[in-house]
């Protein structure tokens, strides 16, 4: 059974990023927590279905203020697959030198913020630029990555390094070669990808561990809440009153940011 098979092959993953990543998640942690204790951002970057986990941690029930992904639509909507937006463009301008400096020009970065890049091949020119980019301003940089895909690709940035080889910590999805899990007789090759999946958890992990490091140091922020549920008239009221307060949070810490 195909879903069987995936279950099975992912339920491996996730044993192993419990088992592997907890070290590298608390350091980061730390990090993430150093930034947002400061009113400064843990920057999350991806292009192509690597954008996903940055969109999942933040904005998002569960998520708070602090994260900020970089969104650049050309590089990561291919939904229409053809055509305008098409996935021709997005696999061309991910690989093209110059794209990544360009984009982090719309930001006044600070040596207090964190640059957190998704690349399941970790091989992009485009991570990669943004994550040496960064690297001069005095960022510290983590890539979240499969060290197994990775280690076994050749680099389209011209330095021929992978995101693992120019980022400060490396958070590995422990996904396989190839990121597609199930085999199935007659199809020429393996079909129902993880690394996507992988990425969120460990991006929600880090958001969960982050926000314990937080509430150690006694900073409170606001919680964006579950709204989609059937609630007393009272508590609409308070889960209104906690979203606009996720807002203007937002919005206080991002004045100035953009240029």
């Amino acid at each position: 059974m195909g879903a069987k098979q995936f279950y099975t092959k992912f339920r491996e993953i996730f044993e192993r990023l419990e088992k592997e990543q907890d070290e590298v998640i608390a350091e980061v942690a730390e990090w993430a927590a150093d930034a947002i204790a400061c009113d400064r951002f843990v920057l999350v970057f991806g292009t192509g279905h690597s954008a996903i986990p940055a969109m999942d941690v933040y904005p998002r029930i569960g998520s708070y203020p602090g994260w900020l992904p970089i969104h650049e639509l050309c590089t990561s909507y291919i939904a229409t697959v053809l055509g305008n937006q098409g996935l021709r463009q997005a696999m061309f301008l991910e690989k093209v030198d110059g794209f990544g400096k360009l984009v982090l020009e719309n930001y006044r970065l600070d040596p207090r913020d964190i640059m957190i890049v998704i690349s399941n091949s970790g091989v992009n020119t485009m991570g990669i630029e943004i994550a040496l980019e960064v690297k001069k301003q005095g960022l510290k940089t983590v890539a979240i990555t499969s060290l197994e895909h990775s280690r076994a690709s050749r680099s389209y940035h011209k330095t021929g390094k992978r995101l693992f080889e120019v980022c400060d910590r490396t958070l590995d999805t422990c996904m396989p070669q190839g990121d597609a899990l199930v085999e199935i007789q007659g199809l020429p090759y393996k079909v129902a990808a993880a690394s996507s999946i992988a990425g969120s958890l460990v991006l929600q992990a880090l958001a969960a561990e982050t926000a314990l490091k937080l509430a150690e140091r006694g900073k409170s922020l606001p919680v964006f809440p579950s709204h989609n549920a059937k609630m007393s008239p009272e508590e609409e009221e308070a889960v209104e009153a906690m979203v606009s307060a996720v807002l203007a949070e937002h919005a206080r810490r991002t004045a100035g940011f953009y240029q």
